[in-house]
């Protein structure tokens, strides 16, 4: 798994997966048919405040606070699992989660509509299948839970998500009360169909953002096709039996948060050039995700691969001392200046390395 992005079902499949408007609604016995709305997610950008973001809290009253100007909506054609598991008779402990695909439809009044689209076992994962409608979600009386992971990787059938660097996620999280799950009663009515709204889901992941500048003496900046090396992060293999970090996103046990990791830092990822951005001033852009990674010990390497007036060039900077936490954005600024034949670059302040950005 390399460079993955959130967005990209063409609009013919959203089509495909969305219901016709006056379609009948035919409910089963002792049921009712479950429509949901999303509020949206907290995106990358939770401001310095949220410096323990990565620690779990004691208690309900011990929630970290999230800021309410951090939300947006996830992308139309976006893919999202949603699992649902039912309050066992005992009123405390909820049976084996189920698993429903959807996609993520129109927005209104502030929320996205989603459309329940059919799953399929692919080398034994299952798959969303986002050009093919699939049934409603019928459900019993009953008091529910909900979870969300977005976009929609394939999974296993206990439902852990295998995940790397230069991936961006979104998920259901108990350490904070504006996105963890609550039970939610679910009433066999006249109508047959229970509108809910769901609570917003979080980024797992940190954030790198990259933008250079041309300075005094620089006519073109070009990326190479070696784009933008990252190392030194959070090791994700060793961790299952295929090799990659498993994240149980369904999992009641708030210790299973996809956290940061203290020891090995031996990964590496990279931002082709062929996916970083140049505008009309020809200022180079680009962004990727990365797991959280404490780097006290290990510093984070960044390798920049471009050509500065028509010449290769590399230039390397180290990110050490601070941590990598999740649903932060890192961003890198940099001017390339060229004088007495030397290049130069000047580089971004520490203080500005995380900052609040609305949205995704």
């Amino acid at each position: 798994m390399k460079r993955i992005i959130i967005i990209g079902i063409l609009t013919g499949m959203l089509v495909a997966c969305s219901p016709e408007e006056n379609t009948p609604v035919s409910v089963p016995d002792g049921k009712v048919q479950v429509e949901f709305q999303l509020p949206g997610t907290y995106g990358i950008g939770i401001s310095d405040a949220q410096s323990r973001a990565d620690n779990l809290p004691d208690a309900e009253e011990d929630w970290h606070t999230l800021p309410t100007s951090a939300v947006g909506l996830l992308p139309v054609g976006s893919t999202l699992w949603l699992s649902y598991a039912k309050q066992n008779k005992d009123g405390a402990t909820y049976g084996t989660p189920n698993l429903q695909g959807y996609v993520v439809g129109t927005t209104t009044g502030g929320y996205n509509t989603l459309y329940p689209c059919t799953t399929q076992e692919v080398n034994g994962k299952l798959e969303i299948n986002a050009e093919e409608i699939g049934a409603p979600l019928y459900l019993e009386a009953g008091t529910y839970k909900f979870k969300m992971v977005s976009p929609a990787y394939p999974i296993d059938r206990d439902l852990k998500m295998w995940v790397d660097n230069g991936i961006y996620l979104y998920s259901t999280d108990g350490r904070y009360e504006q996105t963890y799950t609550k039970p939610i009663k679910i009433d066999v009515n006249a109508t047959g169909v229970q509108y809910i709204k769901l609570n917003p889901i979080i980024s797992q992941v940190a954030r790198f953002t990259f933008t250079i500048r041309k300075g005094a003496g620089v006519y073109t900046l070009e990326p190479l096709e070696a784009g933008i090396e990252i190392s030194g992060l959070q090791n994700p293999f060793n961790h299952g039996e295929e090799g990659l970090l498993q994240y149980n996103w369904s999992s009641e046990n708030i210790a299973d948060t996809l956290v940061m990791r203290m020891g090995d830092k031996r990964s590496w990822v990279t931002l082709p050039g062929s996916e970083i951005e140049t505008d009309a001033d020809g200022t180079l852009t680009g962004d990727i995700g990365v797991l959280p990674t404490l780097t006290m010990s290990t510093p984070v390497a960044v390798l920049i691969n471009m050509a500065v007036n028509g010449v290769p060039t590399q230039y390397m900077t180290l990110v050490n001392e601070t941590h990598l936490l999740h649903a932060h954005s890192y961003n890198f600024r940099w001017t390339v200046k060229v004088e007495e034949g030397q290049i130069s670059v000047v580089t971004w302040q520490n203080q500005s390395w995380t900052t609040d950005i609305e949205g995704n």
